[in-house]
């Protein structure tokens, strides 16, 4: 069972092509680590919740967001780990970016007057919102290539 686990990992030897060899830290390090942060914050969010947040939603909800961030960061982790779990994975970077543009349109829309130290919190959700777009992008180019080899 280790060993099938194995093979299916990012870490084989033969998950990244030879021509794409260059580009392993990201799909071995970044990516994951990216994911992990998700799941931190996530769980940072159900405990502690987000000041924000809380002026405009119930404590249920926040604590909702927050474990729904946390679960989208976990599944994708084991996406990014496991590349056949890419569907789930693109489902879930969905729901990250969605939360994380939902909160960045909630300080800009539904706070009054808000303050330009919340308007920095949007840049950095905006900012955040980077990596899972290449990552999704990535995913693409991978669907095509399959696609156009038949395999899809």
């Amino acid at each position: 069972m280790w060993r099938r686990l194995a093979r299916a990992s990012i870490w084989h030897p033969d998950a990244i092509p030879p021509e794409e060899l260059k580009y392993a830290s990201i799909k071995r390090v970044w990516l994951p680590l990216y994911d992990f942060i998700a799941i931190l914050a996530g769980i940072w969010a159900l405990v502690f919740g987000s000041p924000i947040l809380h002026k405009l939603f119930t404590n249920e909800a926040v604590d909702f967001l927050g474990a729904l961030l946390a679960a989208a960061g976990l599944v994708c982790f084991f996406g990014v780990l496991f590349p056949a779990l890419w569907r789930v994975e693109i489902a879930c970077k969905l729901v990250i970016l969605m939360l994380l543009g939902g909160y960045a349109a909630t300080i800009v829309v539904f706070r009054t007057n808000p303050e330009p130290e919340a308007l920095f919190i949007v840049f950095i959700l905006c900012l955040g919102m980077i990596p899972p777009l290449i990552r999704l992008s990535i995913l693409g180019e991978e669907i095509k290539d399959r696609h156009d080899e038949g395999d899809a």
